[in-house]
């Protein structure tokens, strides 16, 4: 019988008989991305094979989406038990970064919230933290020096203390309500139908963009602009729907917030105009 083995990263195939494949054999590794994948799962329904002589089965840990059956997997991140530690960190990074597209069109939208929420915690702290640095050089020669006497009671132990602290907390509970909205608006505009965890992979993935605040003072402009295109195409393609639903997902709230602010400020001026000022 001859069997079909695909890399689940970069999708090179090559034909091969099945008997020239030792049995003992459970890895591969792809000749062309050096990526370990596994080629036979315990069970029939989950193999890494793809026979000539009967159905396609999905690989291992993944799941097929509707579209053309693609195949699902998890991110190297997820695979990092095989690539190493650094390599799963550097290869999500670069796959986030330069080519999102390729990895939220194949990346698994089921398997746990644990793994992404771990790898956007990690990422995002980090540049929130080298963030919090670059403003503090700004605001160190001038707003600081008026507040030194506070600062000066507080040690760079409390403070740090306190950072890394905070900003996990903020972090998980941004992502979350965050993507809890986002994924609120994409059902109902019919473009969330993987569910809210897939939507929350994404978000939580494109974290990575948060690498961009290492450059001092624009950096997380830059990354705050890569961040929401790598989320649009992210969920543009995990959902697999169409770019202006997931488009008018992210207008529709901030118009809201918009109009909802400019009738606050409205509302305060016409106030303070006829009752406010004459109490001064």
């Amino acid at each position: 019988m001859i069997v079909e083995l695909t890399c689940p990263y970069c999708r090179f195939s090559k034909k091969i008989p099945k008997e020239k494949i030792p049995a003992s054999v459970k890895w591969a590794t792809c000749p062309r991305c050096r990526q370990r994948f596994e080629i036979f799962s315990s069970e029939p329904e989950t193999g890494f094979v793809k026979s000539e002589t009967g159905p396609e089965t999905s690989y291992q840990g993944s799941e097929k989406g509707p579209e053309q059956g693609r195949i699902r997997h998890g991110s190297p991140w997820e695979n990092r038990s095989n690539l190493g530690l650094w390599q799963g960190i550097y290869q999500t990074l670069k796959a986030v970064l330069f080519s999102p597209e390729k990895l939220f069109r194949t990346l698994a939208y089921k398997g746990g919230i644990k793994e992404p929420l771990a790898f956007g915690l990690l990422v995002a702290c980090l540049g929130s933290m080298i963030g919090f640095f670059w403003e503090f050089l700004i605001l160190s020669g001038g707003l600081l020096s008026l507040a030194y006497p506070l600062f000066d009671r507080l040690t760079a132990a409390l403070i740090f203390l306190l950072v890394i602290v905070i900003i996990p907390i903020l972090v998980t509970l941004v992502m979350f309500i965050y993507s809890g909205i986002l994924h609120l608006f994409l059902r109902i505009l019919r473009a969330g139908q993987n569910g809210f965890e897939a939507s929350f992979r994404v978000v939580c993935y494109s974290q990575a963009a948060q690498v961009w605040a290492l450059i001092p003072f624009f950096g997380g402009l830059i990354a705050g602009i890569w961040q929401l295109i790598v989320q649009i195409i992210g969920l543009r393609e995990i959902h697999e729907t169409s770019y202006a639903r997931v488009i008018l997902a992210f207008l529709i709230p901030a118009a809201l917030i918009f109009f909802l602010v400019i009738g606050v400020a409205l509302f305060l001026f016409i106030y303070f105009k006829q009752y406010g000022f004459s109490r001064l």
